[in-house]
């Protein structure tokens, strides 16, 4: 049986007259408003834990999910990356070797024709 307010202050007005007002301040403290039909009990306790351990099961499996789908995005993109990055590296290294091979062919016939065209006069 719950108390209304009402009850609850002609109480505290009696226990004032009877112990003091120190005394009743600490002494209502103690008194629940609402009764104690309304605290939880261990099985209330029990009821909530198994469905907290369902939601956070639930929601596991669709962080597990999210995070999978997340990952393969992630994997497909980086693939997808490292294409483009080993063909500009193929082609760039193909710019860099015919520049070479085309300065070297150069400086060979330079050598060839400067040593050729004193034998020939």
């Amino acid at each position: 049986m719950a108390l209304t307010e009402v009850e609850r202050t002609e109480l505290a007005n009696r226990l004032v007259l009877a112990i003091g007002k120190e005394a009743t301040e600490k002494l209502m403290q103690c008194i629940i408003p609402e009764g104690r039909d309304q605290l939880a009990t261990k099985d209330d306790l029990k009821v909530l834990e198994s469905s907290l351990r369902g939601e956070f099961a639930e929601f596991k499996g669709e962080m597990r999910s999210e995070f999978a789908e997340f990952k393969g995005e992630m994997r497909s993109e980086f693939a997808e990356f490292k294409g483009e990055v080993k063909s500009e590296l193929n082609s760039a290294l193909a710019k860099q070797t015919r520049m070479y091979l085309t300065t070297l062919a150069g400086f060979m016939l330079t050598t060839w024709a400067a040593l050729i065209v004193p034998a020939v006069v």
